[in-house]
């Protein structure tokens, strides 16, 4: 007879703990993962010169990759992009991690040829463990016990989970913060979908709250007073102190209401067609009652971006990670859009990205150009006109699509070089270490990308070098560089 749950959670507990105790040695001694700066990103997403607007000390992050790994690289830190060692530094974490719902999540986008279009699925990624439940544990372990070392003494970690794995999950959170550093169990609740016939249908998820002391930041909210209690107002029972405040009702932790709705329209402006995906409105609850503006929030399972997104519009800084190179590409792209501050994207040196071409030989796709003129327009200004030739692809055959999907995606490709492109940027002056991407264009929600810009820069004498890096629905990477005489 098998080993129950219950008692497998001692050797999660001491498996994880050691796990994580080897991470933090290595960082101690200095041995622990390195950063590597795939891209500095410096939004412009238009013509007209560039306001190439300085990182100054801190620069936000997005990182792609195993978590447990851009965890330790963060608490070693990153001298190169003047990164510090953050341990004890971030104030507020929250993560949606999977829920170990035994399932698969995917994502869509449409793909807009010249003969019509279709919606291209893909899988985003799997919620299904080796060993089950305890599987599940094994791999939330160690990353939580890190997320308690990488926050600030009033800090708090949120843990978003549902009725799947969150009683253990708990248990695991009491063994690493302590069951006296648990605030509240806060029900996040909405509507949609399915009625269950035979109990009672599922509408709620959960959020842990954990605190690292017993001084934590917390902002009272408050949510608008019902109707009834409006037309009530003042009522015996309470008493003739009690009074109405013009603030509203303070928040239990029973959320529900339009602040907070789940993401249900399928044609909603939100939408970014990412199964997991979570509403603003929860965040902004999230960020504004555990952090202040300035304050450092991380969400390490980021997805499409919510976090970050939320972050900065409310003055928070932030640093976000996941391992599925589509949900990062949607979140490159969300941020972008939104106009937000230069952010770095990271990876983990030594490892080679999804995608990544090392050799033109060994690529996958390869951007080509179809015009790149540099002309003067002035005495201290430069015009780059560049147009995209396309993607080409040398094989198919890696891609986790039905034969169907496939031939139809090649067909596309064949028939429109740039179908299957997602977004691309220019580096209008490559130094050969670093790409600072200071314009960049992505997929609208029509299914297309601009093939073509003129971009005016500050003049240089002698030898530019212009990069430019293209992106495809895969996350299939290609960079071209050309040098130009001046």
């Amino acid at each position: 007879m098998a080993d129950s749950l219950i008692s497998q959670l001692p050797s999660v507990s001491a498996a994880g703990k050691q796990e994580a105790e080897k991470i933090m040695e290595r960082v101690e001694q200095g041995r622990g993962c390195l950063l590597r700066t795939d891209e500095l990103v410096m939004p412009q997403m238009k013509s007209g010169l560039m306001e190439t607007e300085p990182v100054g000390e801190w620069c936000n992050r997005l990182l792609y990759g195993d978590n447990l790994l851009l965890m330790e690289a963060l608490l070693t830190g990153d001298p190169e992009t003047a990164l510090p060692p953050l341990r004890g530094k971030i104030d507020l974490i929250y993560i949606d991690p999977p829920f170990a719902s035994r399932s698969n999540y995917r994502t869509c986008c449409t793909l807009k040829g010249k003969d019509g279009s279709f919606t291209l699925e893909q899988q985003a990624y799997s919620d299904t463990w080796q060993g089950g439940m305890v599987g599940y544990l094994r791999m939330l372990y160690p990353r939580m016990y890190l997320m308690r070392e990488l926050l600030s003494e009033n800090g708090s970690l949120i843990v978003h989970l549902d009725w799947h794995a969150v009683h253990y999950v708990k248990v695991i959170l009491d063994d690493i913060f302590g069951s006296e550093n648990f605030r509240n169990e806060i029900a996040w609740c909405y509507g949609g979908g399915g009625a269950a016939k035979r109990t009672y249908p599922k509408k709620h998820d959960l959020l842990l709250w954990y605190t690292k002391s017993d001084n934590w930041t917390f902002n009272r909210q408050f949510r608008p007073y019902t109707q009834g209690t409006l037309e009530r107002g003042l009522t015996a029972v309470k008493g003739d102190k009690y009074v109405l405040r013009k603030e509203g009702a303070g928040l239990d932790d029973w959320w529900v209401g339009r602040e907070v709705q789940k993401i249900l329209s399928p044609t909603a402006y939100e939408n970014l067609k990412f199964n997991t995906q979570k509403p603003e409105g929860l965040l902004k609850r999230i960020i504004r009652g555990h952090s202040c503006p300035g304050d450092l929030v991380a969400d390490f399972f980021c997805g499409t971006g919510t976090t970050g997104a939320v972050a900065e519009k409310l003055g928070r800084r932030w640093i976000m990670a996941d391992a599925s190179r589509l949900a990062l590409i949607i979140a490159y792209k969300r941020l972008l859009q939104q106009g937000c501050r230069p952010f770095i994207h990271h990876s983990i040196a030594g490892k080679i990205a999804q995608g990544e071409n090392n050799s033109r030989e060994a690529a996958i796709c390869q951007l080509y150009l179809k015009q790149l003129l540099v002309q003067n327009c002035s005495a201290d200004c430069d015009e780059i006109l560049l147009e995209l030739g396309g993607l080409t692809y040398s094989t198919f055959d890696h891609l986790p699509l039905s034969g169907e999907v496939k031939e139809k995606v090649r067909e596309l490709a064949l028939c429109d070089p740039l179908a299957l492109l997602e977004y691309w940027s220019v580096d209008p002056d490559y130094d050969g270490k670093t790409f600072r991407s200071s314009w960049q264009c992505c997929r609208g929600r029509d299914g297309r990308v601009d093939s073509g810009v003129k971009i005016a820069v500050p003049r240089v004498t002698g030898v530019r070098r212009i990069c430019v890096k293209a992106v495809d629905v895969f996350g299939n990477e290609s960079v071209v560089c050309e040098t130009v005489n001046q």
